[in-house]
């Protein structure tokens, strides 16, 4: 039975935070050692949103990590959609926009989210995975994950930080299965920087409109990326809800693989959507506080128990999946004894 540590937190005034921070840090003081390559996985806040994790929290947590390995970073992923994460370049400025300019930012799949390292996994849905190819130069990872509610999932956690989170843009599509991208024709102006930049030549330009050959199409995402008018089209709903947790833990177990991490997830601020989700959400419940664990399948369950699963339901979608997934592929046992900490 893994242990998840729970300190109970209803304040967010800037002093309050710092303790919870120092308290927190105190949990992993002997699980990093000096050697390690440590990067602080954690999601800046999309552009418009206003409750993403604390930069007063998490910056605490990496001034104490700062003094026990040398030179951790922030890091995460360009994203699939249209906005300022899905280039490297921009997404920095919005993450140091929102208040986390103190240390290291590093966006693992590149500028354009095509840089990725392959890693074997032989799962039902994967044999390998498409992860962000910076991760490649750590070999541990401190996860910081903001709970939060989740359409096609039911919650974010952990498990999701890490598996969508640090996918490439590759990866995303594949845990999406939204291969089947289009050009919305009413948005493209018919540019070519598309046709160009298509590394499978799988786009043309006709009557001034770009179109994309599915036979020839990768699934890179790299259209997405580049079109300034967001005309390529994403079908979100080609997956199941079941078949996306389970591509999602599948990426989870990829990333963690000869890897170790500490997990710390923040219920606090807990929203009906996640934080990619532009402009403000009102918290559906009381702040909870903040939890710590070696076990990311323990930390997700007691998360899902002190916030409620029934808050997290919706039609067809259990959020329980992605848990009793992990457990099955041995990534942590959801048994777990819940101790508070003062």
């Amino acid at each position: 039975m893994s242990k998840v540590y729970f300190l109970k937190l209803k304040e967010k005034n800037p002093q309050k935070l710092i303790e919870a921070g120092r308290k927190i840090s105190g949990l992993f003081p002997n699980f990093f050692d000096s050697n390690d390559k440590v990067a602080i996985k954690l999601h800046f806040g999309e552009e418009g949103n206003d409750t993403y994790l604390n930069p007063i929290l998490v910056r605490t947590i990496y001034e104490n990590l700062k003094n026990k390995v040398k030179e951790p970073v922030l890091i995460d992923c360009t994203v699939l959609y249209k906005g300022r994460r899905a280039l490297a370049s921009s997404h920095k400025e919005l993450a140091k926009e929102h208040g986390f300019d103190f240390a290291p930012i590093v966006i693992a799949d590149g500028e354009r989210g095509d840089e990725e390292i392959k890693i074997p996994v032989g799962q039902k849905h994967f044999s390998e995975v498409k992860i962000g190819k910076a991760l490649e130069n750590f070999n541990s990872l401190l996860v910081i994950s903001h709970l939060t509610g989740h359409i096609l999932t039911g919650f974010g956690g952990a498990l999701k930080n890490i598996g969508m989170g640090l996918g490439s843009k590759g990866g995303k599509l594949e845990m999406h299965q939204a291969f089947n991208l289009k050009i919305r024709k009413t948005s493209c102006i018919g540019c070519g920087i598309c046709q160009r930049e298509c590394p499978a030549e799988a786009i043309t330009i006709k009557n001034n409109k770009a179109e994309i050959n599915q036979a020839k199409c990768i699934g890179c995402g790299k259209c997405i990326a580049i079109c300034s008018q967001g005309a390529v089209e994403i079908p979100w709903a080609d997956s199941s809800s079941r078949d996306l947790q389970e591509r999602i833990v599948e990426y989870t177990f990829g990333v963690l693989k000869n890897r170790k991490a500490f997990f710390i997830n923040v219920l606090m601020d807990i929203t009906p959507g996640c934080d990619c989700q532009k402009g403000k959400q009102q918290p559906m419940m009381e702040d909870i506080g903040i939890l710590g664990s070696c076990d990311i399948v323990a930390i997700d369950q007691a998360s899902l128990d002190l916030a409620g699963k029934d808050k997290f339901k919706k039609p067809g979608v259990d959020p329980s999946i992605k848990i009793n997934y992990a457990q099955k592929l041995g990534l942590g046992e959801k048994d777990y004894q819940l101790v508070e900490i003062n």
